[in-house]
């Protein structure tokens, strides 16, 4: 069968489509639109910075492992009950953490605000997949994340307004609001798209779902390919405030501005996404990802031990990593759904648990060493891809 490209979506897949691209952009900014005020929070909670920097980290693993439990619900009541629970539980968790002080409470409520999130990430791609598929699902995808990519390019200099204006738990406070009218958003807009419900469930039944869907090597492969593009992702989203406005010496707003400049990589890099499935194929351009980071972290690596790094030369090779993201975890993305169709609620719900799972390790790993950051960051970006380029031998699209 032929890709499709997304304009010649039907009317009801484009109106489910767009309250997708909501629902996605919503969950995405519980990572982004805080990001400049990290360093002023570490202050105000008297803390350190790595313990900071867990933040992410906490709703990070908090997004994954709900979507152990959002996946096989989803599969069994429909998907529309799912993401309104799941999006009420994010409200109170950002509500929740707009009112503490000490950062131990604080993690636990970004726990619980990953939790309430993770539906959004877990099922939009879920919701996604029963309406399109195989190279029409990565390149209406694609089409999906260039709009979402206005979280990590707008949420940070969004959020710093905001806490300049209000203080940093004025975010969390206007997250939530936007959470609740994204919850009004679904439940009187959005309709049921799961069309293969199970009637009853079971904990057997659920790890066996889970069982089948990790003896496909297709899915495992394409799966952790995607993992590794996200920790790099989030290893830089946990590092920049930090490296920009403390080794650089930029404002919370400046920080905010040159963020969602770099960002911009990630819509161009979307926008040609679609054309470059076409031409080349999936497998080429998650190659071509993995070959991109690995370069921007060897030229991180030799300028930093040159001591030749400067915030233009930085910032270009964080464009990069932008640009890599978009093309190995959209493509792996695509490929790891393809091989299901009744259970893609339990395929889903592994693929985004092993993301979140892989770049909470990561980061924790990394954030445990003291020394140079942007060493750090760099010696992340080699390894990671050098592993990526192994996996992709063994890759198979059936």
């Amino acid at each position: 069968m032929s890709a499709t490209v997304p304009f010649q979506l039907t009317r009801p897949e484009l109106k489910v489509v767009t309250i997708v691209t909501m629902l996605l952009l919503v969950g995405l900014l519980g990572t982004d639109i805080h990001l400049s005020a990290l360093p002023e929070m570490m202050y105000d909670m008297h803390t350190t910075q790595s313990l900071m920097q867990s933040s992410i980290s906490v709703f990070l693993i908090g997004v994954g492992l709900s979507a152990l439990v959002y996946g096989p619900l989803s599969d069994v009541y429909g998907r529309k009950p799912v993401v309104l629970t799941g999006l009420m539980i994010a409200i109170a968790g950002n509500l929740l953490g707009a009112s503490l002080s000490d950062i131990g409470p604080f993690l636990g409520a970004r726990f619980i605000q990953g939790i309430g999130s993770g539906v959004c990430l877990a099922l939009s791609r879920i919701v996604l997949s029963d309406i399109v598929r195989g190279d029409r699902y990565a390149i209406t995808s694609s089409y999906i994340t260039l709009f979402t990519g206005l979280s990590i390019v707008l949420g940070p200099v969004i959020g710093s307004f905001i806490g300049m204006w209000f203080g940093w738990r004025a975010n969390f406070i206007t997250l939530a609001i936007l959470l609740a009218g994204m919850l009004l958003v679904y439940a009187f807009l959005c309709p049921e798209t799961n069309a293969y419900r199970n009637k009853e469930i079971l904990m057997g039944d659920v790890l066996a779902s889970y069982r089948f869907v990790l003896r496909n090597s297709t899915f495992v492969s394409a799966a952790a390919l995607a993992g590794i593009g996200m920790a790099c992702f989030v290893m830089y989203t946990a590092t920049s405030p930090f490296v920009l406005q403390q080794q650089f010496g930029f404002s919370p707003t400046l920080y905010g501005w040159i963020t969602a400049l770099v960002s911009a990589g990630l819509l161009v890099s979307r926008s040609l996404l679609p054309r470059l499935i076409r031409k080349y194929g999936m497998m080429k351009i998650i190659h071509l990802g993995l070959v991109i980071l690995l370069a921007c972290g060897s030229s991180l690596l030799i300028l930093s031990w040159f001591s030749r790094l400067s915030t233009f030369s930085f910032l270009v090779s964080i464009l990069g990593v932008f640009f890599s993201y978009t093309f190995i975890v959209l493509c792996a993305s695509a490929i790891s759904m393809t091989p299901f169709s009744d259970k893609r609620g339990a395929a889903g719900a592994v693929y985004s648990c092993s993301q979140m799972v892989l770049a909470f390790i990561v980061n924790s790993i990394v954030s445990s060493y003291s020394g140079n950051e942007v060493v750090l960051l760099a010696v992340t970006f080699i390894v990671l891809p050098a592993m990526g380029l192994y996996l992709c031998r063994g890759l198979i699209i059936k």
